[in-house]
């Protein structure tokens, strides 16, 4: 397995992957902005070429994980564009397919997002998880920390509202 940066313009072969990548993770009931993996297909795709754009000017960073030129793993670093938060970022689109989970993919990821974000001058990184979902715990496991919770924060794909835990890392610069 070899993990990139993903750089713009994202190319077709790349954007139908992304994209499927995607549509599995929401057919799994991830909480990743989708409620619907066959009717938000399209979305989903929109999602990825809009995403090519933000990479090209630096708004985003992005890598996957790759196995024989398969993508089998995604995630993003959002670098916060607010003059007050420049030392800030925003981790999300942790993505992982089914088939290759439990083998360290997302863990390899992550730690590739935070090298980057070190990298960029971040000091502080944020997401936000599913409260019921088993990476709340990952995360910690990664040196993550709980910050709250927010009730009926998201919908999910029964149409259930559901509570994110918001979590936070800071990072130290050798």
């Amino acid at each position: 397995m070899i993990i990139t940066r993903i750089t713009s313009p994202i190319n077709d072969d790349d954007l139908q992957q992304l994209t499927a990548l995607m549509q599995e993770a929401v057919s799994l009931d991830a909480s990743i902005g989708y409620t619907n993996a066959t009717e938000q297909v399209d979305a989903m795709y929109r999602f990825w070429q809009r995403q090519s754009e933000a990479i090209a000017h630096d708004e985003v960073y992005f890598y996957c994980a790759r196995i024989d030129q398969h993508i089998v793993g995604v995630i993003g670093i959002e670098p916060c564009a607010k003059y007050n938060g420049t030392h800030r970022g925003e981790i999300f689109k942790l993505i992982v397919s089914q088939a290759w989970r439990r083998q360290g993919i997302a863990k390899r990821l992550m730690q590739t997002a935070v090298d980057s974000a070190t990298q960029l001058g971040l000091k502080l990184l944020v997401l936000d998880t599913r409260t019921e979902d088993f990476t709340v715990a990952l995360y910690q496991s990664l040196g993550w920390r709980v910050a709250g919770e927010i009730p009926c924060y998201a919908q999910s794909t029964l149409g259930e509202y559901q509570a994110t835990t918001v979590m936070f890392r800071t990072l130290t610069h050798d």
